[in-house]
């Protein structure tokens, strides 16, 4: 029906997972900088968290909306990967705050 069908998996619309999986890397070197690093700011760890966290949140609402206009079915590995995100995001600041107050 498509001409292109490789962004279907299984009935579910599957074409922006490669975006999730970028920004869980992202979200997952942010934590390690955090851990590891000095010499980043805390208003560095902060920002790109939020950014992470609101991109990701919009690319999972259209996501949900190209579905439905496509009448397809949502994809749950895309809700998955956006949790995956935002607790990495949200772990990332606080765990820079922590080992800054001890150090």
């Amino acid at each position: 029906m498509y001409t292109y069908e490789s962004f279907i998996t299984e009935g579910s619309f599957t074409l922006l997972q490669p975006v999730f999986y970028s920004s869980l890397l992202a979200s997952v070197i942010l934590l390690i900088f955090a851990l590891t690093s000095k010499s980043i700011s805390g208003t560095v760890v902060v920002f790109i968290s939020l950014i992470l966290i609101i991109i990701s949140g919009q690319v999972l609402f259209f996501d949900a909306i190209i579905a439905d206009e496509l009448g397809l079915g949502g994809d749950g590995t895309a809700t998955l990967l956006f949790l995956g995100i935002a607790f990495f995001s949200l772990v990332s600041p606080v765990i820079f705050f922590i080992r800054k107050k001890e150090g």
